[in-house]
């Protein structure tokens, strides 16, 4: 789900809003909200939602310094020039699907006029749904071995090897936590209510991230036969090279919440609907960088460098259900 994804699901929220504008109260003794803009309301609500930005990771190297196949053979699949692994890098969207809850804390309305100001406080607690996004990716690296089937006369090049290549995984972790501190504005159309809710929000932000780099580097020209039989082992020596990390990411930011009260009630609990917009933009160094080197003593330091660069703004689209602690007042 893309960043254009996350804003049609902030487009069908409004347009849920929207749709439940248009109808009729079910309890038309309701119209007066129970004169809850003159009280403290505490509300819990659950909510869905989109989170996303982008991110750019590279990866590059030294030269090999250990022994190598001279000369290779660029035909057979041999790794041009002398570096451990090609250079590379890429920018992509990083997204992820957020379901949690949110509490709310509103005050009575701090002044007699048209809106009926409010301030509030709210808090998000957001699990994360999501997979890994590859950076600066170059083939599959994982167990190396020869490829599969392979002619025993054929010679079987270092970029062909199954297993070989580099990549950056970054990945979100739960839970995210958002907080922010706002005012509500209150209008009402006939026996409608909305609320504009424009807040400034603090935003906690975690992050897996995960480097890998594993080379092949041929050592003899052996095209199979009995003496000795070609294996993976004797042919190549590897360079299996990987680091990790998990990030936190403060930010601050913007946000916007549009709330429709329905009129329906659960008990003590008035209903309403809301959808939200948030932009958060992120504080401190937000580049990780990785550094490993091949631990054989003869290759004289044969080191590969990652980098992971982390977008300064994120954004962050929900919707979802209000239950607002508004008991009904005695008559």
């Amino acid at each position: 789900m893309g960043i254009q994804r996350l804003s049609i699901l902030l487009a069908l929220s409004c347009s849920l809003l929207g749709a439940a504008a248009s109808a009729r109260a079910e309890d038309a003794t309701a119209a007066s909200f129970d004169g809850e803009i003159d009280r403290w309301v505490f509300s819990g609500a659950l909510e869905v939602g989109g989170f996303g930005h982008t991110a750019k990771g590279n990866v590059s190297s030294t030269n090999l310094n250990g022994p190598r196949v001279s000369p290779i053979n660029i035909n057979a699949g041999d790794q041009p020039g002398t570096l451990v692994v090609q250079p590379a890098d890429s920018r992509q969207e990083v997204t992820s699907a957020l379901v949690g809850g949110d509490f709310e804390i509103m005050s009575p309305r701090v002044a007699d006029v048209p809106t009926h100001p409010r301030f509030f406080l709210d808090a998000n607690v957001s699990a994360v749904l999501t997979n890994d996004v590859g950076l600066a990716r170059d083939a599959d690296p994982g167990e190396m071995a020869l490829p599969d089937p392979l002619n025993a006369t054929q010679i079987a090049g270092e970029r062909v090897i199954v297993g070989r290549g580099t990549k950056t995984t970054v990945q979100h972790q739960g839970p995210q936590l958002h907080a922010g501190l706002g005012a509500a504005f209150t209008f009402d159309f006939n026996d409608q209510r909305i609320r504009i809710k424009p807040s400034f929000v603090y935003s906690r932000i975690i992050m897996d991230i995960d480097s890998v780099a594993n080379r092949a580097v041929r050592l003899n020209n052996n095209n199979g036969g009995t003496n000795p039989p070609r294996t993976f082992e004797n042919t190549y020596r590897t360079i299996e090279l990987s680091d990790n990390i998990r990030e936190v990411y403060h930010g601050i930011g913007p946000a916007l919440e549009v709330e429709y009260e329905t009129k329906n009630r659960i008990g003590p609990f008035a209903i309403t609907l809301f959808a939200k917009g948030h932009g958060s933009h992120l504080l401190g160094d937000l580049k990780t960088r990785f550094e490993k080197t091949n631990p054989d003593p003869t290759t004289s330091g044969e080191t590969v460098f990652w980098k992971y660069s982390q977008d300064r703004w994120v954004w962050r689209v929900s919707t979802g259900i209000r239950f607002r602690l508004v008991p009904k007042r005695k008559r």
